[in-house]
């Protein structure tokens, strides 16, 4: 008895006889901007998937959904140890990103700048994420159970300086409820900045008890 389904095994051998054609089947059930010249170009050491290409991964899992009259649906289930519950709903979501990504434009963010996001998991996390995706921004995650030094050994991922000369900005957030306890982050994240560089000043934006600095409230009343 096989363990792959017979569906399963048609995509593979599907895949085996047309590699090409069959990525290229898989990849048009996602918008894209500007389809490719090729599915897949091999130059070794390297390679190349659907070159020249052009999408976003931010209007993939948000704005298609929304365009496509599904934005009424659940989008984000969040749940805390304090019984919180937050459901954001498609068009909800893509609110709350379009408002972080104008108020990342405000702070001076452009493509090809990289953000260190050192927060708990929360939606703000979340939009701050496809955010930083919509507006082509390169961001890193730091797990938020680091501490200064653990933070400050991944910084040489996210530079103060990238090659292009952009400034690197990091965003985190005051303290979080983790175990039972509130978790400050501000302080990991100083101490870090003092070993790493500086990094761009940070506001607050307060949600359901939590002072964030994801973005400056001020700048969210902005459009895109």
């Amino acid at each position: 008895m096989s363990l792959v389904t017979p569906i399963v095994q048609r995509w593979i051998d599907e895949g085996r006889r047309d590699p090409d054609a069959f990525w290229a089947r898989a990849a048009r059930e996602v918008p894209w901007f500007r389809t490719w010249d090729r599915v897949f170009e091999w130059d070794p050491p390297t390679f190349r998937w659907f070159a020249g290409a052009q999408t976003n991964l931010g209007y993939n899992a948000v704005d298609r959904h929304v365009a496509d009259g599904h934005g009424g649906r659940a989008a984000l289930v969040y749940v805390n140890e304090r019984g919180d519950r937050v459901v954001q709903t498609y068009a909800q979501l893509l609110h709350a990103v379009k408002r972080v990504s104008a108020a990342l434009r405000a702070l001076g963010i452009r493509k090809g700048d990289r953000i260190t996001i050192y927060m708990p998991p929360c939606p703000e996390s979340i939009a701050l994420m496809l955010a930083a995706v919509r507006i082509g921004a390169i961001h890193s995650i730091v797990f938020a159970g680091f501490g200064a030094q653990a933070r400050a050994a991944r910084a040489p991922f996210s530079p103060p300086m990238s090659p292009t000369g952009k400034a690197r900005t990091s965003r985190c957030c005051r303290s979080s409820r983790r175990r039972s306890a509130t978790k400050g982050y501000r302080w990991s994240a100083s101490s870090c900045s003092r070993a790493t560089g500086p990094v761009r000043p940070r506001r607050r934006m307060r949600s359901r008890g939590t002072s964030f600095s994801a973005a400056a409230t001020a700048a969210t009343r902005a459009t895109l």
